[in-house]
């Protein structure tokens, strides 16, 4: 295989990841907090909240880093009958179901689960407002025995139920994982990166599957090689490790307020950190990155994640620097994110 041919494997491959998507839908009765479970899950406020009436006059879709959430409309109501609500919606095309409630089940809410049942489609049950499930004298466990036997016997099925509370952030983690472990391969990866990250566990499957995407774009940056590094007898491609970097700076949910206000962070470390992510994604500051790790560098072969690579791209020299370039990115990157998550940034 040649070079030309490499690159070309490789930039199909890329192409073909960046268009995998993963679309969970949400339904279930107002003031359950639905707007609010899907700010959680994307890790910013994209759905509008309220607390006073049902913001859900028609569904509503929120994309964002390869997840679409959707907030469905009442199932068969005046304006969505039964008849034609899967043909409205696209209910099919989902790859999950979310039904959330904060109090009891409704009726139409378990008609459209049985729905989604009879065509194979996965359906968890989220408690939200956990924590404002109380009653007296009765522990917190035996509630979430009471309401979990109640859900199950309203599904008629011995359905996952789970609790979380936005106002807390809690139980998000749990469901992240659940939802993950009911997509396929691919979208499992889709899942890990674009979801926020409310546990270390979560935020290192995110960095894992970080590294595999800077593999790939460091074999089609090297194989592609268009701009030459200072200094080096060697070119990359610079607009395909830019993607590959704003990429990882929305997989850790780094956006530009984000990182402007780390910048001013009263820990030195971490103003230098941000301030590194911040100038290594422009043209020439990412030329500065590339010539920072051109001289004496280690180049490994990487065959045993991309086996049809050819020797020739995969001991370059090409692509030595840009996989360190891209490795020291993504961990700028994924130390800023656990320190947010440790609540260390200083800010």
């Amino acid at each position: 295989m040649s070079i030309d041919q490499v690159a070309q494997s490789i930039t199909e491959e890329l192409d073909e990841q960046r268009k995998v998507k993963v679309k969970v839908a949400l339904f279930g009765q107002p003031g359950a907090g639905k707007s609010s479970l899907i700010n959680k899950i994307l890790g910013r406020k994209a759905a509008e909240v309220g607390v006073e009436t049902d913001k859900t006059v028609a569904a509503k879709s929120y994309d964002h880093n390869g997840l679409s959430l959707v907030d469905l409309p009442g199932y068969g109501t005046k304006n969505f009958p039964k008849e034609t609500y899967f043909k409205s919606f696209d209910i099919l095309d989902f790859d999950l179901f979310l039904c959330v409630s904060s109090g009891k089940l409704h009726q139409a809410d378990t008609e459209f689960f049985h729905e989604l049942l009879k065509r194979d489609k996965v359906c968890i049950f989220v408690v939200n407002k956990h924590d404002e499930l109380w009653e007296e004298d009765v522990s917190i466990e035996t509630l979430e025995q009471r309401k979990r036997a109640d859900i199950r016997k309203h599904a008629e099925h011995d359905v996952d139920v789970l609790f979380t509370s936005c106002r807390k952030s809690t139980g998000i983690d749990v469901l992240n994982e659940t939802i993950r472990r009911n997509l396929d391969a691919a979208k499992q990866e889709r899942w890990i990166r674009g979801a926020k990250a409310y546990t270390l566990d979560f935020l290192n499957a995110k960095k894992t599957a970080c590294e595999k995407r800077v593999t790939y774009a460091a074999l089609a940056a090297a194989a592609n090689g268009l701009n030459p590094v200072p200094g080096v007898d060697v070119a990359v491609d610079l607009g395909i490790l830019t993607k590959l970097f704003a990429e990882i700076r929305a997989d850790f949910g780094l956006d530009d307020d984000f990182l402007a206000s780390l910048k001013r962070s009263s820990i030195p470390a971490v103003s230098r950190v941000a301030s590194n992510i911040v100038q290594f994604a422009t043209k020439e500051g990412l030329l500065l990155l590339l010539k920072k790790f051109a001289g004496g560098t280690a180049v490994k072969a990487f065959s045993k994640y991309i086996p049809f690579v050819g020797q020739a791209v995969a001991a370059g020299i090409g692509y030595g620097i840009t996989s360190s370039a891209g490795k020291s990115y993504l961990e700028d990157c994924y130390q800023l994110a656990k320190d947010a998550l440790d609540n260390k940034l200083g800010i």
